[in-house]
């Protein structure tokens, strides 16, 4: 690791740590630069604003999270077991990421757009991961023949949608909170109508 990619890291940290205890919204460069142990005009040198620090740093946060969780899902008994624990927690994972750090619908409006950008590439990492889960189900026996990159880009793409949606309508009617409560629940349904079709009748 390079010293201007260590420096980044350690800016991320401290950053994360600001946005959870002031949220982003309320979190300043100062605030950032005085937790690193930087001047503003340094912080400049990296970032060109604090939603890019927030932006880089939750993705790199996202992915140790998901590798984590891979490992976890894998303990899980039964291929719709491990799909099912693992959707609705990295569900609820992304959810809180936002929630946590407070992120107005304003500001959640500014960044969507460029963390879509960057979590693309992680998002292709998950679905590699739930296609080889949904393969083993199907070598094992479990589930029929299906296509399992096609599933595994579906589950992906829905639980996002839904995410996204309620994002969009909160931006939309300018409200304060997003609630994700409705689309983890269709999510959750989902995922039970798929296996439901998928699991071998005894």
């Amino acid at each position: 690791m390079t010293k201007k990619e260590l420096v980044k890291q350690k800016i991320g940290k401290s950053a994360m740590q600001c946005f959870v205890k002031f949220g982003l919204d309320k979190t300043t460069l100062d605030d950032i630069a005085y937790a690193v142990g930087l001047n503003k005009a340094s912080l400049y040198y990296y970032y060109k604003n604090k939603e890019d620090i927030f932006i880089e740093a939750a993705v790199k946060e996202g992915e140790d999270f998901i590798l984590t969780l891979q490992e976890k899902a894998l303990q899980k008994k039964g291929v719709d077991k491990q799909v099912s624990y693992y959707m609705q927690s990295r569900f609820n994972y992304y959810k809180n990421v936002l929630n946590m750090n407070r992120v107005s619908v304003e500001t959640l409006n500014k960044i969507l757009p460029r963390f879509f950008e960057l979590y693309e590439a992680l998002m292709k990492r998950e679905k590699l991961f739930l296609s080889l889960l949904i393969k083993k189900g199907i070598a094992q026996g479990e589930i029929v023949q299906a296509d399992a990159v096609k599933i595994a880009s579906i589950l992906i793409n829905i639980s996002d949608a839904l995410k996204h949606s309620v994002e969009q309508q909160a931006i939309l009617k300018m409200e304060n909170e997003v609630d994700y409560q409705h689309s983890l629940q269709d999510m959750k349904f989902l995922i039970t109508l798929i296996f439901n079709g998928l699991k071998k009748q005894a």
